[in-house]
């Protein structure tokens, strides 16, 4: 990869990185084509390539009267430049007026960087990001007005900087208009020092201003979005098909600079952090066989005949940073038509060259995101607090394909899980609640939650390790069960988006400190959540200790395939023929037994209430039903198996549960009892089914079973996924 220049690094003073409006070196200009305004036959003309050969961060305002008005980060960053023609082309040769030239000293006196050029309410406005003099990189969002009817006369005046809630490095400024309230959307380094700057927005009070609440509509937490610098910035908005589309720029300047998508339905509350919506993927980057590299930071407009879409963007026609890029910044502008999809999104073109509107026939474009179900997309939102106020964040994946999981790091909890039936239908098809506080004052179910230190129970709370005798809470009467009073289903788990080439991820982490819940050892445990294009959730746990302790993580979904009702006539299968039966306090007696000849025999697919009434002594003691532990038949096999399959044969759907687990938990929802809803759904009795991989319960206390004691310098790892397909 290009080394990035050491001017862009950590600066004195607490101002963040240069994140890169207009610096990039070039020692040769890009080839131009033919700049005649001839037209085709869609009535657009040719576009000059480069439209501007010097036009970092270009912006572009159209007039209603169809005059153009260009404006970008002139490259000695120490002036704004405007200059205007009635054809887009006609801008390249058009003669630049200074607007603005910054002072030698003071507040203003340093780099100026990506002008934008705003007619509002009769009055024009230049948002534009400007360093101080004695610090050129602290750069701060300023806004000049004009209140001539032509902006390239009359007097500019420095109406002073935006103030944010916060002081930090802060650029890109871009506002609009919406159902009567202005919003600005800006980049700044995020108050926790994580990332270069993230992309916020807030309502304006004026063009000035903004006021009420700030949130963030994305912050790079993608892997696409950090090579080199953790960077969201150079946000452009576009009202189109009941939308607001906002596109972004992420990563270093180089040739992995990108732009990304973030949108909301117009009808929705702009200033709430879960009507934002954000695709994984970039939408538009580097094309190394159409010499386009690091395209990025773009505006829109309109061509010539008032209608067609396009983008603007800058960009280079070479790969390798050739010279200091403070020193030779000629990044150069471009145009090109943008079009939209059958699911009303912007089609960006990503392999045509920028004057494909010329001969489009020849091209043929395959939209993979398009689907029934829409766009794949990650969003995130605060999901309440806690009792002591720490925020809890609930994330939400959804592969395009129907399948959307939300879950939350409070409990790594699961809360919705949605999937199609068999006619295209999506339902919820998992237990849990509506609230955080729901889960907080009753979950004794463990609705949805990560599971640990141990699933299951540990008799009499307690075993010996290393001579030692370990004692644990008992929260399950003499025994412990599920990890104890604060297991990890009631932690607050570190969580994050990450880039997974499997799918959509977020991963969590926590550090269960040494004596939690009476554990020996800092246990430090990720855990992965991978959603695929396939409708298959994958959970990772990954696990290392400072001393020796048991480990046993699991995840505690309730299921329940139709939606609702009770999971009686759901068709089971479990891939075992043993099971481990336990005695009056629920502890495993140390037997393998036979499934055979017992109602707990799944081998074959049976509906799962055709024996649980059956007068069994293991389903009496169990609460009336299933909550067994079943020894995986594995026949030699390492790695992921099909543990359990379940069908619904009224909806169609079916769940494969895989494991690299030797066992795995079927619990048939024997205590549920309709007292607990989610305010439409009450579970009732066997509303739900757990399928739980895991190692054997009580391990600890029985040499016979495999161990789950975790040693020092051993790393803890395990798969399982939840897979669903319609019959």
């Amino acid at each position: 990869m290009t080394s990035i220049s050491p001017l862009r690094q950590l600066l004195a003073g607490g101002a963040l990185v240069a994140a890169g409006l207009g610096l990039v070196a070039c020692s040769e200009a890009p080839e131009e084509t033919s700049s005649t305004n001839a037209s085709v036959d869609n009535g657009l003309p040719e576009y000059q390539v480069p439209l501007v050969e010097f036009g970092a961060d270009p912006w572009i305002h159209r007039t209603e009267d169809g005059q153009y008005y260009f404006i970008s980060t002139a490259p000695e960053f120490d002036r704004i430049e405007l200059v205007t023609a009635d054809t887009l082309n006609g801008l390249a040769d058009a003669e630049p007026k200074v607007i603005w030239q910054r002072p030698d000293e003071g507040p203003t006196a340093g780099n100026v960087w990506a002008p934008e050029l705003h007619r509002i309410d009769g009055v024009w406005y230049v948002h534009v990001a400007l360093g101080h003099g004695d610090q050129p990189f602290r750069m701060r969002m300023h806004v000049l007005s004009n209140p001539n009817e032509d902006p390239m006369t009359g007097e500019w005046t420095d109406e002073g900087a935006i103030e944010t809630p916060w002081e930090s490095f802060s650029l890109d400024a871009t506002t609009f208009e919406h159902n009567g309230k202005r919003y600005l959307i800006w980049a700044q380094s995020d108050q926790q020092q994580r990332y270069n700057s993230a992309l916020y927005l807030a309502e304006m009070d004026s063009p000035t201003s903004i006021t009420g609440p700030v949130i963030a509509i994305t912050e790079p937490e993608l892997d696409w979005e950090q090579v080199g610098y953790k960077v969201n910035e150079g946000a452009a908005v576009l009202k189109r098909n009941g939308r607001i589309f906002v596109t972004y720029s992420a990563a270093a300047t180089d040739h992995n600079y990108a732009v990304g998508l973030v949108w909301a339905d117009e009808d929705a509350d702009l200033t709430d952090p879960a009507s934002w919506k954000k695709s994984p993927e970039p939408v538009f980057h580097t094309n190394e066989s159409l010499e386009r590299f690091g395209p990025g930071h773009n505006s829109f407009t309109v061509a010539e005949d008032g209608e067609t879409d396009l983008m603007v963007y800058h960009t280079r026609s070479y790969k390798e940073l050739k010279g200091n890029p403070l020193t030779d910044p000629n990044r150069h502008a471009r145009v090109r038509v943008i079009g939209w999809d059958e699911d009303g999104f912007p089609e960006f073109y990503q392999n045509r060259p920028d004057n494909h509107h010329l001969n489009p026939e020849q091209y043929e474009d395959s939209n993979a995101d398009a689907s029934e179900y829409g766009r794949a997309y990650i969003s995130k939102e605060s999901f309440g607090e806690l009792p002591d106020g720490r925020e809890v964040t609930r994330f939400t994946l959804n592969n395009g394909e129907g399948m959307e999981v939300k879950l939350m790091n409070y409990g790594g909890i699961i809360t919705h899980l949605t999937v199609p039936d068999k006619n295209g239908e999506l339902d919820n098809v998992v237990l849990g609640f509506e609230t955080l506080n729901d889960y907080v004052e009753q979950n004794p179910p463990y609705f949805g939650a990560l599971i640990g230190r141990y699933g299951n129970r540990i008799a009499n709370g307690r075993f010996d390790l290393n001579g030692e005798t370990i004692t644990l809470d008992q929260n399950d009467g003499d025994n412990h069960l599920h990890g104890g009073l604060v297991g990890f289903d009631k932690k607050l788990w570190d969580a994050k988006f990450v880039s997974d080439e499997r799918g959509l991820a977020v991963e969590l982490f926590l550090l269960s400190e040494d004596g939690d819940q009476g554990y020996p050892g800092n246990l430090e445990v990720t855990t992965r959540y991978v959603l695929t294009d396939d409708n298959e959730l994958i959970t990772e746990f990954r696990a290392e200790t400072d001393k020796a302790t048991p480990v046993n993580l699991t995840q505690h979904t309730y299921f329940n395939l139709s939606g609702e009702g009770k999971i009686l006539d759901h068709i089971l299968q479990i891939n075992a023929d043993r099971y481990t039966p336990v005695d009056s306090g629920l502890i495993p007696t140390g037997e393998l037994a036979p499934v055979a000849g017992t109602p707990l025999d799944f081998t074959e697919p049976k509906p799962i209430g055709q024996d649980i009434n059956a007068d069994h002594p293991q389903l009496t003691r169990v609460g009336g039903g299933f909550d067994h532990n079943f020894v995986l038949d594995r026949e030699g096999q390492d790695g992921l198996i099909v543990a359990a399959r379940a069908e619904d044969p009224n909806t169609g759907r079916v769940l494969e549960v895989l494991t690299e687990e030797p066992a795995i938990q079927f619990y048939s929802g024997n205590f549920l009892d309709g007292s607990l809803s989610d305010g439409e759904r009450e579970f009732v009795l066997h509303g739900g089914f757990c399928l739980e991989p895991q190692h054997y319960p009580d391990s600890p206390n029985q040499p016979d079973f495999p161990s789950t004691i975790l040693e020092p310098g051993e790393v803890y790892e395990t798969s399982m996924s939840f897979r669903f397909d319609v019959k």
